[in-house]
C-alpha cells in the first residue's frame, strides 16, 4: 500500500513539473465507481443493489468548452423479486447478478471554458458539464446473454488539479434499446422492444485522467 501510494505520489509530481504554459489535446485514464439496473424487477429505485464499475477511456479536447470521450467499461448489476413484494410467472427467473459492457462514444459540454492557463478566454480548473452520445452494451450471467444499442446522457463535475492531471465525477444513466440487460425478458407478456419495456442502468463514476500531446501555442487555433 505504501508502495502504490508513492507511486501515485510521483506520477503527479512528474506531471506538473514536466508541464509547460499549453493546454493538452488528449486525455486518456481510468474510471471506477458503482452501479445499478432500472428494468423488469425495479422499476425506479436509485442505487438498488450497487455493483463494481471499472473503466478505461479516452478523450480529445476540441477546445475549451467541448470534449469528445471514448469509454470501455464494465460493471456488475444485480435484482431480486423478493426485495420489491413481487413475483413473476412460473418458468422466469426471480432475481438476476449480470456483468455488463459498455463502449460509448459521448460529446461533453462544459458550462465555462476548462483549462490550466488562465487567458483572454478566462478558463476554469473546476466546471460542471453536460454529456450524451451513443453506444453499444453486451450482457453476460446467470446462463443469459444480450446485446443492444444504448444511449448514455447525464452531469458531472470536472476538476483539473495540476496541467495535466484531471478528475471527474459523473452521474450517468444508460438508456438501452433491449429488455435482456438484467437477463429477463418480458416476464409478463405485454410487449418488448427496442423503444417499449427496455432496461436502464444507472452509475455513478469517479474517474482521473492524463494530458498528453501538447497544443500547438503557435497555431490561432483551439
Amino acid at each position: 500500500m505504501y508502495r502504490t501510494t508513492t507511486l501515485i505520489l510521483l506520477l503527479l509530481c512528474f506531471f506538473r513539473t514536466k508541464a509547460q504554459e499549453s493546454d493538452y489535446i488528449y486525455e486518456f485514464g481510468i474510471g471506477g465507481g458503482m452501479s445499478w439496473a432500472y428494468g423488469d424487477i425495479n422499476k425506479s429505485k436509485a442505487i438498488y443493489k450497487p455493483g463494481g464499475f471499472i473503466s478505461i477511456l479516452v478523450r480529445y479536447n476540441a477546445n475549451p468548452r467541448w470534449a469528445f470521450a471514448t469509454d470501455l467499461s464494465t460493471l456488475q448489476i444485480k435484482g431480486d423479486c423478493k426485495d420489491f413484494e413481487n413475483s413473476f410467472p412460473e418458468g422466469f427467473r426471480q432475481s438476476f447478478d449480470n456483468r455488463l459492457w459498455q463502449l460509448t462514444f459521448r460529446p461533453e459540454f462544459h458550462f465555462w471554458n476548462y483549462g490550466w492557463i488562465n487567458d483572454y478566454r478566462e478558463k476554469k480548473h473546476f466546471v460542471p458539464f453536460i454529456t450524451t452520445g451513443l453506444g453499444g452494451a453486451f450482457s453476460c450471467g446467470d446462463g443469459d446473454t444480450g446485446a443492444a444499442f444504448c444511449i448514455p446522457f447525464g452531469i458531472g463535475l470536472k476538476w483539473k488539479i495540476s496541467p495535466r492531471v484531471n478528475t471527474q465525477l459523473s452521474c450517468l444513466f444508460t438508456r438501452t434499446f433491449g429488455d435482456n440487460a438484467d437477463g429477463i425478458k418480458d416476464p409478463y407478456d405485454c410487449g418488448s422492444n427496442a423503444f417499449a419495456n427496455s432496461d436502464w442502468i444507472g452509475s455513478l463514476v469517479l474517474s482521473i485522467t492524463f494530458d498528453f500531446k501538447q497544443r500547438c501555442e503557435n497555431c490561432n487555433k483551439e
